[in-house]
């Protein structure tokens, strides 16, 4: 494939994505905050439990880090592009319902800057918003000894996406610096309809939020890298992302009969991150790591209030398997990843916080005559509540991501 074309079908899918670039969705968990977090985590690195902040590697793009993106080989220009799709399980007691979804993830690119620095840019979903349902229950009306049949609908949609730049240099050589500069925007709307069927002197209600928002943040990354005996290596990675604040546009709409009342959002901010994460490569063989976040919600604001969203802790560990690299068999050459996640939630639901937890498995096929690997992903998934009974999420998701290593810049001798 030429370099001309290369480009070409590179911006025309992020011309796509930057379209539409949040996953389909149908969960009713999205309906709190900004929706359902997605994973910032590319490649291969998403089949060992969605690692990045101390993998350094050229042979996949890592934007967890920015420091990462000097791994890069001077001689090369990278691109990874990701999809995915997959079968989400709903359950509230004995009630079941299946929903299919699926999406372009992200796409990234990265290059060399010199020998000692890189750059990279890409476009991937921050988070994603989508649901639609009802409820029915009786409550107590107040002061009396009686209730009242409640139905409420409720139904959204959205998300944000994030666009990354970023640049990382290697000052000695043990250590590398990045910076990343991010964009977001995106818009989301979430609505409620309350009614009462059975009643004629309450008055029924429709509330609708919509709001859109354009941000800058900026995280900072360091990895250090220790070399052990001959071929082996540790890498320790710290990633800090600043809370700044976002501008959101926006209002909330309610109707009551014949009354109209609007009124614009609050401001948000993006919450203060820190993640740090460690790797061990032996012998190019067997890379295993691990990772942990801490992203502080609760001194952000959320449509103009503090306090209404909870600090959240993310934990991940996987690992890949390379039984010879380099080898002239292709098995020989095969990636196998393993790898598990665990976060808390960063809102409550009916007062209670939710937990999500993923195995992750996969393999990684290089194409023959080239350094381009296709990634495949299998994961299982599940998100629920600590309260008996409440709603349960299990996904079953396959992915699948292309890592394009090309050799752009090296200078051919003509003889």
């Amino acid at each position: 494939m030429s370099r001309k074309t290369l480009v070409f079908l590179s911006f025309m899918l992020l011309g796509v994505l930057c379209a539409q670039a949040q996953r389909t969705l149908m969960s009713p968990y999205s309906r709190y905050g900004y929706g359902i977090l997605e994973s910032a985590s590319m490649g291969g690195a998403q089949a060992m439990g969605g690692l990045g902040y101390g993998l350094y590697s050229g042979k996949y793009i890592n934007q967890m880090n920015p420091a990462a993106y000097s791994a890069v080989d001077s001689l090369t220009f990278m691109m990874e592009l990701g999809v995915s799709g997959g079968v989400q399980t709903l359950t509230v007691g004995q009630a079941r319902s299946n929903q299919f979804n699926g999406s372009l993830d992200y796409v990234a690119f990265q290059f060399p800057l010199a020998k000692w620095a890189g750059m990279s840019f890409g476009l991937s979903p921050y988070s994603s918003v989508g649901y639609e349902y009802s409820t029915s229950e009786r409550q107590a009306v107040y002061r009396q000894n009686d209730s009242v049949r409640v139905q409420q609908a409720f139904d959204g949609e959205g998300g944000l996406s994030q666009v990354d730049l970023g640049v990382s240099f290697d000052i000695a050589d043990r250590l590398a610096l990045g910076v990343n500069a991010r964009y977001f925007f995106g818009k989301i709307a979430h609505s409620r309809t309350v009614t009462f069927p059975d009643e004629v002197l309450y008055v029924n209600t429709d509330q609708t939020t919509r709001f859109n928002v354009n941000a800058f943040a900026c995280d900072l990354g360091v990895q250090y890298h220790q070399p052990i005996a001959q071929k082996d290596q540790l890498t320790l990675g710290l990633a800090y992302a600043f809370k700044l604040p976002m501008k959101v546009t926006g209002q909330t709409t309610t109707i009551t009969n014949d009354t109209l009342y609007s009124e614009p959002v609050g401001q948000c901010d993006f919450p203060q991150t820190i993640g740090v994460g460690a790797s061990y490569h032996w012998r190019e063989r067997v890379l295993l790591g691990v990772d942990v976040s801490w992203q502080q919600f609760s001194a952000a604001r959320y449509l103009g209030q503090t306090q209404v969203l909870r600090d959240r802790i993310a934990v991940a560990f996987g690992g890949e398997y390379v039984h010879h690299y380099g080898s002239k068999k292709y098995h020989e050459n095969m990636r196998f990843r393993l790898g598990a996640n665990y976060a808390g939630s960063y809102v409550d639901v009916r007062q209670s916080p939710y937990r999500e937890f993923a195995v992750t498995m996969g393999v990684g096929f290089p194409i023959p005559n080239s350094r381009t690997i296709l990634n495949f992903r299998f994961e299982y998934g599940r998100r629920a509540t600590l309260v008996a009974g409440d709603l349960s999420e299990d996904r079953f998701e396959f992915g699948l991501g292309v890592s394009l290593n090309e050799m752009w810049f090296m200078k051919r001798k003509i003889k």
